[in-house]
């Protein structure tokens, strides 16, 4: 595609596409948003006004018949992601669809057959494996640094005050809560390690008080291609933590998203001084990583932008070489298919 900027429209103007889509949008060189929508008329044309977007709009079939785009990207809700993305490659539009891509595998395969058939690019926001420490970790493990890969662990946890304490959030309307927004992360970077998830055992509880609540923890044990993976997530936390402990017969990595970092244990043996040499080897590190962290957020460069900035800014390069997407329709079926077993287990 030879056009110099690409023209996009942003469809659902709450939290995610106010924090982390439009300002990634308004540092992409050559590309321009010209059009906003929501349902909710106030929220678009407040988008709008906030990122100097020209348009707004209140239904998209509206905004199909006034745009001429390049793309869409699709910030709703997950039980919205598939109506509107098919409307979208129906028209023509390449999509970009926040995760999890759908609610089931049936909507998934709806919108994959959608983007073959009209020849677009449906890409599904994974972000987190884009985040420099992720991708270093990936490259760490292919390289052989901890030996041969053997198990993968992830905690995803979430403040009891978020999400969850808000009877009125869209997230407990969805099959499975509020798991259906967390899990998807740790379910991509399982596959995104270890490969083809053969078999799920998954397990939840509730421990909050409140009434709107069916579980609120979740536990969860995979067998992939690559070894064994685990990961929890708990909405009963004080504070917001994503971490990734990956194992090799040589070593670990240990990956913390908040702050961006990445740490190496070598497997050096037992003795005293080997323990001690270990334990110095991580704190250099740590402080590393911690000036890493300051400087980073001292640039605006926070969490929860530099993922998404990353893969963003693929998805434009797969538009202008026509080449597949960063994350492509396909990989976000996969995460589908595992929640699904997972609901299928703890329903």
């Amino acid at each position: 595609m030879s056009k110099a900027v690409l023209r996009g429209g942003i469809v659902g103007c709450g939290t995610v596409a106010a924090i982390s889509h439009m300002p990634v949008w308004r540092a992409t060189k050559d590309v321009e948003i010209v059009a906003a929508c929501d349902i909710n008329e106030s929220a678009a044309a407040a988008m709008a006004r906030r990122f100097n977007v020209p348009r707004s709009y209140q239904d998209l079939s509206h905004m199909l018949e006034k745009e001429n785009l390049d793309f869409i990207d699709i910030c709703t809700p997950p039980s919205t992601h598939a109506p509107l993305s098919v409307r979208a490659m129906e028209a023509g539009w390449n999509v970009l669809v926040e995760k999890p891509m759908a609610l089931n595998l049936s909507e998934a395969d709806e919108m994959l057959a959608a983007s073959r058939k009209q020849g677009v690019k449906l890409c599904v926001v994974h972000n987190i494996l884009f985040v420099p420490a992720v991708r270093a970790a990936k490259s760490a493990v292919a390289g052989g640094a901890i030996g041969d890969l053997l198990a993968v662990e992830i905690k995803s946890l979430d403040r009891r005050d978020g999400a969850l304490s808000r009877r009125g959030h869209w997230c407990h309307t969805l099959p499975m809560g509020i798991f259906n927004e967390y899990a998807p992360h740790s379910i991509y970077l399982e596959l995104a390690f270890l490969g083809k998830i053969h078999s799920v055992k998954a397990i939840s509880r509730k421990i909050s008080e409140f009434s709107w609540v069916t579980a609120d923890e979740l536990k969860v044990l995979v067998e992939a291609e690559k070894g064994i993976g685990s990961f929890t997530v708990s909405c009963n936390s004080h504070n917001k933590s994503f971490e990734i402990d990956i194992f090799g017969t040589r070593g670990r990595l240990h990956v913390d998203n908040f702050t961006l970092s990445m740490t190496r244990r070598r497997f050096r043996g037992n003795r005293t001084d080997e323990l001690v040499l270990d334990q110095l080897y991580q704190s250099g590190q740590q402080l590393a990583g911690a000036v890493s962290s300051f400087l980073m957020a001292a640039l605006g460069r926070r969490w929860y932008k530099v993922g998404h900035q990353a893969l963003m800014q693929r998805f434009v390069g797969s538009i202008r070489d026509n080449t597949d997407p960063p994350v492509p329709g396909e990989d976000g079926r996969e995460t589908i298919s595992v929640l699904d077993e997972i609901q299928r287990q703890i329903s």
